[in-house]
């Protein structure tokens, strides 16, 4: 079943975010580190990045595709890892627990005190036979889905190196 493991990534999230050696402006770089090593055994960036390219993955070199993995997921990590940063006391309710063969969707629920926000992961079992997410739906909105669009019309308006530009400039990298 993928919930313990997912149960297990959220624990280990969770006590990045709750231990003293992490806290505070001076340790950021420190606790980045920690959470960006904890997202990276749970989730699969490299098929987070080719759903998000869709049919535009299959015409891109290894090289291509490598350097559109690695700012894929560094804008992942620029956009989400600060707002994951913000959840340190919140609950998070397991809602149900979806598993078809090698597919499983995990639906949970962050509660603050004022708020419920629904995250649901989209997880699949890998050869290895561990649990990924490749996808994650956040007030039912997917963020691959949200992605996929975004540099669709990026594509259509340019190319696939100015699209890269873009991603360089957002995540202040350069190739």
């Amino acid at each position: 079943s993928p919930r313990p493991p997912r149960e297990a990534g959220i624990d280990a999230i969770r006590a990045v975010l709750k231990d003293d050696t992490f806290k505070g402006e001076a340790n950021t770089a420190l606790r980045r580190e920690a959470l960006r090593k904890k997202i990276y055994e749970r989730f699969d960036l490299e098929k987070m990045s080719q759903f998000s390219l869709g049919r535009h993955w299959r015409g891109r070199t290894d090289e291509e595709r490598q350097i559109f993995v690695e700012l894929f997921s560094r804008l992942l990590e620029e956009t989400y890892v600060g707002k994951i940063e913000s959840y340190t006391d919140e609950k998070v309710e397991f809602v149900k627990e979806q598993v078809r063969d090698t597919k499983a969707q995990i639906d949970t629920k962050i509660i603050t005190d004022s708020i419920e926000i629904p995250i649901d992961y989209r997880m699949y079992l890998t050869d290895a036979g561990q649990w990924m997410v490749y996808d994650i739906v956040v007030e039912g909105v997917s963020l691959v889905a949200n992605y996929r669009s975004q540099f669709a019309r990026m594509l259509e308006s340019g190319s696939f190196e100015s699209m890269i530009q873009e991603l360089e400039q957002k995540t202040g990298s350069n190739g």
